[in-house]
């Protein structure tokens, strides 16, 4: 028989190259292969259970092939909600089982699902607030260029083809550039308002007398003849030019900035003892903006609805245009009588102050209200159908969830159909060839991003770089590590310490969508280190580039050398690919490819150690203590595993009857054999397993004269005191 010493260092000098041939064993081989081409067709754990191949080969994998006939019991273990800490699963003593049920995603699943978690809420909002200010940047840039631009016009050809100043005309004037063609412009930009015959004078050119209004407003701001030349120095006077700009910046950016509300007011001012009809207001959209602020009016109201307020009281009375019909003088039939102006000078002050005091709260009812309608409404989603229902009614003023949404990842609403629309967000932006990805637009792509809808429209768990299972699972860890062999105040301190910093790791961790940003935050990967027993002062950030990045099915690949190894676990839970993106190619139905990557690793351990355990035990417990030790927390993790427990009284002669004390005593004899935190050191636990070896060997007849049992003279790094030795020689005595 190999002796125990060389079985152990012959299959640890290099464990990647060892698993490697036994992945490559014909048996294992296929077992494998069975697993991994089926565990990802599963869709529900009755499926998982009724395949024996696929569930006695996970059940191997975790140390728990003798319960593998127990499948009613293992199926409470699966549906447990590890998040419960009286679920089923938590409430075993043996750890095993919450660690197979992390593995795979039958437990309960999250009570907090939702169409956007809180950071894509917060993120959606940020983007629409952000809106609101790149429009204003792009107004005022547009202004400059046209302040220049328009001097330098000499016919009106030099407007219509160019889009850029025919735009900023249009759009000034509420119109959409994109219905009106260069034909048409040019005939508004070259007719004589002062001409009954004109262009802009002849009703049948236009659909409505409001559009008629608009149009003639923007020709009688122009200096052209009928052929298009100009009929002054320019083609704007300064003064033209001046309110140009002026309606521009009023009409185009919809956050209304105190200078703009003050302007805004000053025009009007003016401009309504010009006006002589209802349309005279309805067809400047400056004018007409400006009374439905004034009066908390609906921003989609329409010139008609306005003049039905005019010759319909009752209309007016239900609508909540009472009030604004009283301040003007037109008749019910929208006229004004002979010698009235459309509004006195106390009901323009009256007015005034209406508007100024709105366009205070104006900013507010952009982002306060709308915001909070918005969390309000995205929380009451459960299908897609809700999204696109998302209008509240009675929330008078405020964008819907759509509009938010299309306006926050800068989407016109005439830029997609509501099927398009579906279709987008319905589809994985983590999928070049799915719907949204062969769009090529990263603006759609992101939007799909900030929703969680599945292909059916029903909301599933949010794409974020670890799974809360996995979340949880490093709390624990760090939590450990950090609390290890603390007692009293010192214990207190790190226990709240711990939990404060599981809270940052928390919300953190949710924000992060790439590798990149993961490893600039330094906090976030000692984190992450710590709760994966690895000291960050050893890592560096290179290090952890390439551990994230690599393929870890890759058999010449980092995670598979000797110095990647140790990443490999840790790693394989994000949902990074090997670019260091999110994506979903390693989320699936019945366990995320991390954790079926993790399963095979687990199953290679496993066969490894049976097999050398067939021609020594010894070895075998040495492989098995060397893959749990780092999972050790306490001698009382040592104590309920027989196989740990086993290694520890070989490797120090402890007694047989060491078992029979009381648990508390046991307990405190192991803590003064070694350091409980020197387990988590590869070098010293090596060390213990080589004298581990030795002892063995003496104890069952194995050669030893074999280089291990000169270790039994020599330390080992984890030694027992004087006072521990006299004790056991007490016991042994007995």
């Amino acid at each position: 028989m190999i002796s125990t010493y060389l079985g152990y260092v012959t299959a640890t000098k290099d464990m990647a190259s060892t698993l490697a041939r036994v992945a490559k064993q014909a048996t294992v081989k296929s077992d494998q292969h069975y697993y991994d081409t089926h565990i990802g067709k599963v869709k529900n754990i009755d499926e998982f259970l009724s395949d024996y191949k696929l569930f006695s080969y996970a059940m191997k994998a975790y140390g728990l092939e003798d319960m593998t006939y127990a499948k009613a019991f293992m199926k409470k273990v699966l549906t447990s909600d590890l998040s419960d800490t009286h679920s089923f699963a938590n409430k075993l003593t043996d750890n095993r089982y919450r660690q197979f049920a992390a593995a795979f995603n039958f437990g309960a699943k999250s009570k907090n699902q939702s169409a956007q978690s809180d950071t894509q809420k917060s993120d959606t909002i940020g983007l629409y607030e952000q809106s609101f200010a790149n429009e204003t940047a792009l107004a005022k840039k547009e202004s400059k260029f046209y302040d220049a631009a328009i001097d330098k016009v000499s016919n009106a050809d030099d407007i219509v083809n160019s889009s850029r100043l025919s735009d900023y005309i249009l759009r000034a004037h509420g119109l959409n550039p994109d219905n009106i063609s260069k034909t048409f412009l040019k005939s508004v930009l070259t007719s004589d308002v002062n001409d009954p015959n004109s262009f802009v004078n002849t009703a049948s050119n236009f659909p409505s007398a409001v559009t008629q209004t608009t149009y003639r407003l923007i020709a009688s701001q122009f200096n052209f003849n009928a052929d298009g030349t100009l009929s002054a120095a320019t083609a704007q006077a300064a003064g033209q030019k001046e309110a140009m700009i002026s309606r521009y910046d009023s009409m185009v950016p919809n956050l209304l900035t105190p200078e703009a509300a003050t302007s805004n007011d000053d025009y009007y001012r003016q401009a309504i003892t010009k006006v002589t009809s209802l349309n005279d207001i309805t067809g400047d959209n400056r004018l007409f903006s400006y009374v439905k602020v004034a009066f908390g009016l609906e921003t989609k109201l329409t010139p008609v609805q306005f003049n039905l307020a005019f010759t319909n009281p009752g209309y007016a009375a239900l609508t909540g245009m009472a009030d604004m019909v009283s301040h003007f003088n037109f008749a019910s039939d929208g006229t004004l009588p002979a010698g009235q102006p459309a509004q006195p000078a106390q009901a323009i002050d009256d007015i005034s102050t209406k508007y100024l005091t709105r366009a205070k709260d104006a900013k507010q009812a952009l982002f306060g209200d709308a915001e909070k309608h918005y969390k309000t409404a995205v929380g009451k989603i459960k299908t897609i159908e809700d999204f696109f229902a998302g209008n509240d009614t009675k929330s008078k003023n405020l964008p819907t969830v759509e509009e938010m949404a299309l306006r926050a990842f800068g989407i016109e609403k005439n830029e997609v159909s509501r099927d398009q629309l579906r279709k987008i967000l319905e589809s994985d932006p983590y999928d070049s060839k799915s719907y949204v990805g062969s769009l090529k637009d990263e603006r759609f792509i992101e939007l799909a991003k900030a929703f969680n809808f599945d292909s059916k429209g029903h909301l599933h768990e949010p794409v974020t770089a670890l799974s809360q299972t996995s979340i949880n699972s490093f709390i624990s860890g760090y939590s450990k590590s950090k609390t290890f062999g603390l007692t009293g105040d010192m214990r207190n301190k790190a226990v709240k310490d711990a939990k404060d910093a599981a809270t940052e790791f928390s919300k953190s961790i949710a924000k992060v969508k790439t590798v990149d940003e993961l490893l600039a935050d330094k906090k976030l990967t000692d984190f992450i280190l710590v709760a994966n027993n690895i000291d960050p002062k050893t890592i560096d950030k290179n290090t952890l580039k390439k551990a994230f990045t690599a393929d870890p099915e890759d058999a010449k690949g980092f995670l598979n050398t000797t110095a990647g190894e140790k990443f490999k676990a840790m790693v394989n839970v994000f949902n990074f690919d090997t670019k260091g993106n999110l994506t979903t190619a390693k989320i699936e139905a019945g366990q995320n490819k991390g954790a079926r990557l993790a399963t095979n690793d687990l199953y290679l351990h496993q066969t490894l150690e049976t097999q050398q355990g067939a021609s020594n035990d010894g070895v075998r417990l040495a492989l098995y203590f060397q893959r749990k030790a780092p999972q050790v927390n306490s001698v009382y993790d040592i104590m309920s595993d027989p196989a740990l427990y086993n290694v520890i009284k070989t490797t120090y002669s402890l007694p047989a009857s060491m078992s029979n004390m009381d648990v508390t005593r046991q307990a405190k004899m192991l803590e003064k054999l070694f350091p409980i935190k020197d387990l988590h050191d590869a070098s010293k636990v090596n060390h213990l397993l080589k004298r581990f070896s030795a002892v063995y060997d003496a104890a069952n007849g194995a050669g030893t004269s074999s280089p291990a049992s000169a270790i039994l003279t020599r330390g080992t790094g984890i030694g027992m005191s004087a006072d521990l030795m006299l004790s056991i020689a007490q016991l042994k005595s007995r």
